[in-house]
């Protein structure tokens, strides 16, 4: 019964959260001019345990975990902003409170400097953990997500992480 009660609310946490990311890539959409421009020709690796969900639009791929963590890629390609990587990861936790980053590095992918972030934070009162990574290559911002209304087991942010790593796009 607990679990049923706690699904509305990670939902409400993951819509608010998309809310958010949708602002936010709406405002560089309006920088660039019209409409939204998500990159083109992406790859990456997913591990056979993650079933590909519906993103409504709001990511360019959705994945839910067995865990019920949810896992999305999302693009825009509208001039990029000359912004740091910490400051378009701040830019995605518009609306969390309690902010808490428990760690935060620079890795490589794509041949492009990212960042990982690791978050603790709450939305409407309800805790959850999040994972970000995120890059900036051939004039598209790239971030990668996971939010679970839990702790996300070790296993699980190697495979995102794995996941990330594996992300290419344009020439190399």
């Amino acid at each position: 019964m607990q679990l049923m009660k706690q699904q509305p609310n990670f939902l409400k946490i993951k819509t608010a959260l998309a809310l958010c990311g949708t602002l936010f890539l709406t405002h560089c959409s309006l920088i660039g001019g019209s409409g939204l421009k998500r990159a083109k020709n992406m790859s990456y690796s997913v591990p056979s345990s993650w079933i590909e969900t519906d993103s409504d639009d709001e990511s360019d791929k959705a994945f839910k975990l067995s865990s019920g963590s949810t896992v999305t890629l999302t693009s825009s390609c509208q001039n990029s902003r000359q912004a740091t990587l910490e400051s378009l990861t701040k830019d995605l936790l518009l609306g969390a409170r309690k902010v808490r980053f428990i760690k935060q590095e620079k890795i490589n992918i794509a041949n492009a400097q990212a960042l990982f972030s690791h978050v603790n934070a709450t939305v409407e009162g309800k805790a959850f953990q999040l994972l970000f990574v995120v890059t900036k290559k051939n004039n598209c911002i790239f971030d990668f997500s996971l939010l679970s209304p839990k702790s996300i087991p070790q296993q699980e942010i190697s495979e995102f992480l794995d996941f990330a790593k594996s992300f290419n796009y344009g020439q190399n």
